[in-house]
């Protein structure tokens, strides 16, 4: 009696269908660390023409995210010419953004309402002192200066930052440890990347929801398997928050 049919695999969702990293996790951050410092090197001549302002200094940021951007790519398209397959740009892009984008709505409640208001309570019942999230964004900037932040926090800063954290860092240790070291690993370091000067509880509590923040656009990439899915939410979590901003303000 002749053996039935095996049965048809279905497609393969998620990152289990793309190929694996072939950076180490400590090669990547040696390329992110050397392209912070070179983009804060580019970022001093503007702060001398624009000035050592709130205009100055968003002007500044968006040279430097450029510059690290650029050399981010630039050793991913010499070193790792796989680096598209890895981290999953596909040609039918719109259904990954729009999933991201109702995700990042839902990943900016639970943020901001849930998580954010636990970490002030735990924090305000630990110290005895008042805590709040230091301000981001500058309110008193000129119109170029609000169209300026807008074009980072919303395009850039997303981009940027989930081509490595996400792309790059959080692959380098997922495909070789699982999904929960890296998403630990990278979301860590998307914490400490948001430190703002300030009082070291108001400081902490912001870098401790940007870690959730990491561990939940992990969660998107890995289950959509495309880096245009966290970029998506991201861009959404960013505008949200510019939104309320300078709405209420």
């Amino acid at each position: 009696m002749p053996a039935p049919p095996a049965p048809v695999a279905g497609p393969v969702r998620g990152l289990a269908g793309r190929p694996k990293a072939t950076w180490p996790w400590w090669e990547a951050l040696l390329v992110y660390v050397g392209a912070f410092f070179v983009g804060g090197i580019a970022a001093l001549p503007v702060i001398e023409i624009v000035g050592d302002d709130d205009l100055g200094s968003i002007v500044a940021t968006v040279v430097a995210a450029l510059a690290i951007l650029g050399i981010l790519v630039f050793w991913l398209r010499r070193q790792h010419p796989r680096w598209l397959d890895v981290l999953g740009f596909p040609r039918r892009w719109f259904p990954d953004a729009r999933a991201g984008a109702i995700f990042g709505i839902g990943l900016y409640v639970v943020m901001v309402f849930v998580v954010g208001a636990l970490l002030v309570l735990l924090f305000q019942t630990l110290s005895g002192e008042g805590v709040e999230t230091p301000e981001q964004v500058s309110q008193g900037l000129p119109p170029i200066g609000v169209a300026t932040t807008v074009l980072y926090a919303v395009v850039l800063a997303p981009i940027g930052e989930e081509i490595f954290f996400r792309g790059v860092l959080f692959r380098s240790i997922r495909d070789p440890y699982g999904f929960w070291a890296g998403a630990l690993g990278s979301s860590a370091a998307f914490g400490l990347i948001h430190y703002i000067p300030g009082p070291a509880l108001d400081s902490l509590l912001l870098m401790t929801v940007m870690v959730f923040t990491g561990l939940g656009l992990s969660y998107i990439y890995e289950r959509r398997g495309s880096i245009v899915a966290p970029i998506a939410a991201h861009m959404t979590f960013n505008a949200i928050g510019l939104i309320l901003i300078y709405g209420i303000g």
